[in-house]
């Protein structure tokens, strides 16, 4: 069978990799199906380009990534799934079925299939799913508007992706201030109230094939990458073992990665200074106590030479000024290289701040976005319970904090000098 891996995301400050795409192409080497990979980051006519490469190839399936269905900031939000739908339309009109996946896709997967009008989907982990269905597709195909848990199928920890940059520009993206981007796992252990992602399960890859990987694109000429794991430090005996594994016999190159407040040790921080790790960006809440840990976190990073940046997300129900105001504080003593501030929780179903949210009258007065006829939250839906003036009287002058939606610019962009 012959399949079109589709990357529809044209976001560009920074743009993105495809990386998913190329790990499914790796995943399908070695069955009966030939693969193509259309990157339309940078087409100045996307659906154009899709009918052109229609004609060319003549796929029998195609598989689009949904990395995002928007920016996740209320402020000055772009919403992606229009433009992707234009292109699904295309397909459907040329009768080719359309296979959904990616991140963005998985935090709302009935939702995005039904918005975008395609047939099937796999919700997480795609690399051994995407096989098992196009299996069916070949006998009988599955019942139109099938979802795969691709958790149920999980990944395949010894998978070669040793070819990468065969088919993607990265030199186009690097033009731009992309970076290239790997993974270690999928999954987060965490259950932080406001996030999509944490299931309490996580997969692991060996850590020698994702330094083939990297030793791979480094003889290629680039050695500047960035992490695309949910968070690193989801089991520290791991990232240890990684890391030991990438300093031996890995390239040298450098990095940057996230992490959450907990669990962590001195010799994490070692090792990643040793592996060439420069930025480490913390997301705040995550976990008991984060901003105890926090203190700790700072003091490591400096005393190895790592950069440290702090998302900061505020205005929770339950939270208030002083509250926030007192964690504003705490920050401004830790002193992280840059703080960003996002002060509108972005909604999904099935998370613990969506259900609070949603089930008070009084904390429903403070929602903003498309509420008709959006059950699910596909369109982004927002609760802000702190306005802007109050938070800019908390934070005052202080260049240390940024506000999230006013400069489209990512933490490594911001700390890259």
């Amino acid at each position: 069978m012959k399949i079109l891996l589709i990357n529809p995301n044209r976001y560009r400050t920074p743009p993105v990799p495809p990386i998913a795409l190329e790990y499914l192409q790796s995943a399908l080497r070695g069955t009966d199906h030939q693969t193509r990979i259309l990157d339309l980051c940078f087409a100045d006519d996307p659906a154009a380009l899709l009918a052109k490469e229609l004609e060319r190839f003549k796929p029998q399936l195609a598989g689009v990534s949904v990395r995002n269905i928007d920016t996740v900031i209320y402020w000055n939000n772009i919403f992606f799934l229009d433009e992707i739908k234009s292109l699904i339309d295309l397909l459907n009109k040329h009768s080719i079925p359309v296979i959904l996946g990616g991140s963005g896709f998985s935090f709302i997967p009935r939702g995005v299939l039904e918005y975008l009008g395609a047939g099937w989907g796999i919700s997480g982990p795609a690399e051994i799913a995407l096989v098992h269905l196009l299996e069916s597709f070949e006998k009988r195909p599955p019942p139109e508007g099938t979802i795969l848990d691709g958790w149920h199928w999980g990944m395949n920890p010894e998978l070669s992706i040793a070819d990468r940059g065969e088919q993607i520009d990265y030199r186009a993206y690097l033009a731009e201030d992309g970076i290239i981007g790997f993974e270690t796992q999928k999954g987060c252990f965490e259950s932080c109230s406001y996030c999509p992602e944490g299931n309490g399960r996580v997969l692991f890859r060996n850590p020698r094939k994702v330094i083939e990987e990297l030793n791979e694109i480094v003889s290629r000429g680039f050695d500047n990458f960035h992490l695309c794991d949910s968070e690193f430090n989801q089991d520290l005996s791991y990232c240890h073992k990684f890391l030991e594994t990438l300093i031996a016999e890995g390239p040298s190159m450098h990095w940057v990665l996230y992490m959450k407040s907990s669990p962590y040790d001195e010799e994490l921080f070692r090792l990643l200074s040793k592996s060439g790790a420069r930025l480490i960006t913390l997301a705040l809440p995550s976990g008991r106590d984060s901003l105890v840990h926090t203190v700790e976190i700072r003091r490591l990073c400096k005393k190895y030479g790592i950069r440290l940046a702090v998302d900061y997300f505020c205005g929770f129900p339950g939270e208030t000024v002083e509250s926030i105001r007192k964690a504003v504080e705490t920050l401004r003593r830790i002193r992280p290289d840059v703080v960003g501030v996002n002060f509108a929780i972005r909604l999904y179903p099935g998370v613990e701040v969506t259900r609070t949210v949603m089930h008070s009258v009084k904390n429903r007065e403070s929602l903003c976005g498309q509420l008709e006829d959006n059950p699910l939250f596909v369109r982004p839906v927002f609760y802000k319970s702190i306005s802007m003036d109050s938070l800019r009287e908390i934070i005052g002058d202080d260049p240390l904090f940024k506000l999230e939606g006013f400069e489209r610019t990512s933490n490594y962009e911001r700390l890259k000098s």
